[in-house]
């Protein structure tokens, strides 16, 4: 099973969570959506290989990554 989530952080930013049900354990990506007047430019963020035990997990993990990301890389829309 897929799950997509979006998080709104700010007029400009959301964070785009996708989990999903591997055979494994829970797998996440997580990705920046930067929007402007003219458009929108997405920034898909590393793909980490780790499993988690649960949805919520996983899914909690890609937004605590995303946020680090705009912290480090945008820290007015973190």
């Amino acid at each position: 099973m897929v799950q997509r989530k979006d998080v709104p952080v700010s007029d400009e930013y959301t964070i785009a969570v996708v989990t999903e049900d591997m055979t494994d354990g829970w797998a996440v990506v997580a990705s920046i959506k930067h929007r402007s007047p003219t458009g929108e430019q997405t920034t898909e963020l590393p793909v980490d290989n780790r499993r988690y035990s649960t949805q919520p997990e996983a899914e909690e993990a890609g937004i605590a990554q995303a946020r680090d990301w705009l912290t480090r890389n945008v820290p007015h829309a973190a």
